[in-house]
């Protein structure tokens, strides 16, 4: 039990770093449109990257930021029911729950991999501007972002099911 406890240790220390670094990106993104804006109405001179790298870098970090959310329960769920039973109760749909979500994501998961291995085989670049940056990379981060949702995703089961069956105390879980 002492080993099990320790990778669901490891896989919440992981989406807390992913969280964390990946908050600095909008500092990044401020940074390139303060650019932006400064090349286009102070020097009349626009840039032909920082509209595309600002929507990029806010992809990674609304994919790569919901591990973090993930791991702190704050995705949007309907409550109004879920709040009616008792803790074992809420584990016990949660458990449910965390199934679906299991399996979906396992889905999603092949799927994104196979979309960024073929964007990865033909080289991608960007077709919406000028600048043309590869996009292989950026595409990169969903099967990794679904990947690390899918092992919080399980780290939650198991915590769920420890829960619903007395194999912990429910302390602590709301």
């Amino acid at each position: 039990m002492a080993g099990i406890s320790r990778l669901l240790e490891i896989q919440d220390g992981i989406s807390e770093m992913i969280g964390k670094a990946v908050s600095w990106m909008c500092l990044v993104m401020i940074g390139v449109l303060l650019f932006e804006i400064a090349a286009r109405y102070l020097f009349l001179s626009p840039t032909s990257w920082a509209h595309e790298s600002t929507t990029m870098l806010y992809g990674t970090f609304c994919i790569l930021g919901g591990v973090y959310t993930h791991k702190h329960h704050a995705h949007v769920r309907s409550e109004v029911v879920y709040h009616l039973f008792p803790v074992r109760g809420r584990a016990v749909l949660d458990v449910l729950t965390n199934c679906i979500v299991l399996v979906m994501f396992g889905v999603f998961f092949f799927a994104a991999v196979e979309f960024a291995l073929e964007s990865w085989q033909r080289g991608e670049l960007s077709s919406k501007s000028t600048w043309a940056p590869p996009i292989y990379p950026f595409k990169s981060i969903l099967p990794l972002a679904v990947g690390l949702i899918w092992l919080q995703t399980l780290v939650h089961l198991v915590r769920d099911i420890q829960v619903a069956f007395n194999l912990v105390p429910a302390e602590g879980r709301s």
